[in-house]
Formats: structure tokens, sequence, C-alpha cells
């Protein structure tokens, strides 16, 4: 059968990832401001949000994450994570929580608070409101949780990957779908299971309890980005493609168990026709991301950039942009729209005026540190080394089906990384800049299919 071609990764970085993974957050944008008020419009964006967003979210975080290890190894991936991710964490939940949490409060309840009054307890014992303490914050702590289980992850899955059953499994479009449906449906089984019978009792349904159900709810689509990865050459482009029938099936099973249609209608079966739908939905934004991005896109490369700035300080700022608007919670989606692009638009202002330039606010709030990319001036002038070989494991770039894998960025040279670059997102981290053929060769050469692939920056 034939191997549909791997749009989006000509230069080795998968361009549609990044779009898709910046669209993602600010798809939460609209999602949050749903929080404000009890409008229709608004609450359905929310629903159609969480067929979605979160699980193709993580699906590129365990993605990336899968890159990281091939590259650096488990450790230094564990390291670069934490940083990349805990700092903006640590700074958000300390700078900008306690002030969101507050107006949240006043917004949403009578008589308003003093500030300190807030932080002191002094409130309603029954307040309405999002007043759990991680607010939107929630993701970094599970994608923490998750960096720490990556080299368990992918250690595993590198094993299946290079089984022959497991290539015969995923033979084709249908065989792959198929093997990707039933594997998320039986972890899902499995975890759901695991939360009802141990992590509940023993962590109860407060705000730990709620991030241990986020951890293991998404587990599922984080492992499956992981192994996206490892089997790259096949299974990537047998993944993201439309999924019309899955999609038409899923959807109305998911249709069914909401309108009360048994069995399907139990706890279990609406989570299992939201997994299944789930898995379609993001499989065919993957293919309608990769149509509209299948290359370098200034658009498309800023979105990336600046959406953690966004997502980070959008919370805040739709509170502070109701209370200034004069705004309560009988507000609907007119009000909520003009919310939405106007946090929309001053956090994209506060990211290019005053993050982007600064390299401090860069490391604090989007958990940029060119160190750990950057290689000394002398090392510069180095030839990359070659990487050792594997019969298989997660160093190792399968062979597509069509023929051997051309390596079009074996002759180029590195260079010095531009500060301005994210180490963290689904560009690889070798620098490198195009060089002139040698004398007497016609173009670039061919890598040993076994070598691990090269990654490079686009300077």
């Amino acid at each position: 059968m034939r191997v549909p071609k791997r749009p989006s990764e000509p230069d080795g970085h998968y361009h549609h990832l990044d779009a898709l993974r910046g669209a993602f957050m600010l798809v939460g944008v609209f999602v949050h401001v749903a929080t404000l008020g009890d409008d229709r419009v608004f609450h359905a964006i929310g629903y159609a949000s969480g067929l979605f967003r979160m699980e193709g979210f993580y699906l590129i975080s365990g993605f990336l994450s899968a890159m990281l290890v091939g590259k650096y190894g488990a450790a230094q991936t564990v390291r670069r994570r934490f940083a990349a991710v805990g700092t903006p964490l640590v700074c958000t939940l300390v700078l900008f929580n306690p002030p969101t949490l507050w107006m949240t409060y006043n917004f949403h309840n009578d008589p308003d608070v003093s500030f300190l009054d807030f932080l002191r307890g002094r409130t309603l014992a029954h307040p309405q409101g999002e007043l759990h303490w991680t607010l939107h914050l929630w993701f970094l702590i599970v994608l923490l949780v998750y960096a720490l289980c990556t080299p368990v992850v992918v250690a595993i899955l590198a094993r299946l990957v290079a089984t022959t059953a497991f290539r015969r499994a995923t033979a084709g479009r249908l065989r792959t779908m198929t093997v990707v449906v039933v594997a998320v449906l039986a972890f899902t089984i499995v975890l759901r299971g695991g939360r009802r019978a141990v992590v509940e009792p023993l962590l109860g349904t407060g705000t730990v309890g709620e991030l241990a159900r986020f951890t293991l709810e998404f587990l599922p689509f984080y492992c499956l980005g992981v192994l996206l990865h490892l089997d790259r050459n096949r299974l990537l482009a047998h993944f993201q493609r439309p999924a019309p029938i899955l999609l038409a099936g899923s959807g109305l099973a998911l249709f069914a168990a909401n309108h009360g249609v048994a069995p399907l209608a139990s706890g279990t079966g609406l989570v299992l026709s939201e997994a299944v739908v789930s898995v379609a939905l993001v499989a065919t934004l993957f293919a309608l991301g990769a149509w509209l991005v299948p290359g370098p896109h200034p658009a498309a490369r800023y979105l990336a950039d600046a959406s953690y700035t966004v997502y980070l300080f959008h919370f805040f700022f739709i509170y502070v942009l109701a209370t200034l608007l004069g705004f309560d919670t009988s507000l609907h989606w007119p009000q909520m729209l003009l919310l939405s692009l106007l946090a929309i638009g001053v956090t994209l202002a506060i990211h290019h005026f005053l993050i982007a330039p600064s390299p401090l606010l860069r490391k604090l709030f989007n958990g940029k540190f060119p160190g750990q990319g950057s290689r000394t001036r002398s090392s510069s002038h180095r030839a990359p080394r070659a990487a050792p070989r594997s019969a298989a494991g997660p160093l190792t770039t399968p062979a597509p089906a069509q023929g051997p894998v051309v390596d079009h960025l074996s002759d180029r040279a590195l260079v010095a990384p531009r500060a301005d670059l994210d180490p963290e997102n689904t560009m690889p981290l070798s620098v490198t800049r195009p060089r002139t053929s040698r004398p007497g060769t016609s173009g670039p050469a061919t890598s040993d299919v076994g070598r691990t692939q090269q990654l490079y920056w686009i300077p």
C-alpha cells in the first residue's frame, strides 16, 4: 500500500504542529471567557474545545518530548522540560494567579473584598466562580508529570515499535487507525478504573484529585504522540489524514450517549465515545494543519512563539478588561467575543513589545534558555558527529515503506544559534546552515537509514 507523503517536514521541522499548538492555546481564551457568564454560544465553544484541544496539545507534546529524548537523552530532556515548563509555571502562579483569583471572586460575588482580605481568606463560605488555585495553569503541572514519565514511556514504546507484530498490525491507514483507536480506548478504560479504585479514595476530588484526573485522562494522547514520533515515517503519514467515516460514526455514538441511549449513556460509554471523537478530530486537524502549513510560514511561526505568552496571561486580562468595561455575569456572546479579541490583542502586544525583546522575560514567562541549545563559538566550526547505529529504539529513524530515507541535511555546517529561537518547539535543535557542494559532487549525500535522524534549526 502506498504510504502518503509527509508534508511539513522537508527540512526536519514540523511546521504544522507548531501552528496547531499555537491555535489550540488561542482557543483556550474563548473557552475561559465563557466562565464569565452563562451564554449558550460560548458554552458550545467550550464543549467543542473539550473534544480536541487538550487532546491535540498533549499529543503534540508527546511527539516533541520523544524528539528531545532522541536528541539529548532521557536525563537532559527531563532537565530541559522542567526548565522550559516549570519556570513560567512558578512565575505566573506566584505573580498573576493571586490577583486573577481576587478579580474572579469580586466579579462573581457580592460584596467585593479587598485584595488583602481575599488573601487572608475573608470571603464567602461558598463563593461562585473559577477559584481553584491552579486556574488554567493545571496543564503545565500535568506536563511536568509527563516529563518525568517520558523516558519510561519512550523506552517501552520503542520496544513495541521495533517488533514485527506491531509493524504488521499498523501496515496501512485502516490498520493504523484501528490500532490507535483500540489502544486509546483500552488505555482509557484501564486508567479510568484505576482512578476510581485508587486515586479518588486516596486524593479525593479537590484540586489535587483533579490534577490527578487530568493527568490520567490525557495520558493516552501523550503516549500516542510519543508513538507517532518513534515510528513517524509510517504512523504519522497514516494518522494525519482526514477521518470522515470515523468522525461520523463516533459523532453519532456521542450524540446517542448525550441523549440517553443505552449503553452509551453510562459514564464509561460517554467517556469512550468522546475519546474516539477526539482521535478522529485530532487526526483531521493534523491533516488540515499539514495542508495549510506545509512549510515555513511567518504568521504560523509568530503564532507558535507568542501563544505561550497569550495563554499564561489571558486569564488575568480577561477579568481586568471585564472589570474596566463594567461587565457583569449577565453578559452574552457579543460582549464575550469582544473580551476574547481584546484579551488576545493585549497579550500579543505584551509578547511583542515586552516579552520577546527581553532575554530575562523570555526565560521567566516563555521558558526559553538559549544557553541550553547553544554551542561555544569554537564548536561552531566542527562538523556534526555521526549518530550511533541502533537496531531499534527511540534514536532510530525507521525506513519508510517506499524506500530508504534520503538525508538532504547531512552536508551542512554548524553555526551559532540565534537567541530568539525557541529551544522547546517542534523545530529540532541542531543548528545548521546549507553549505555549498564540494567540487565533484552533484548534490547532498544520502545517509544510512539506520542512523539517528539529523535534527536542525532553520537559520
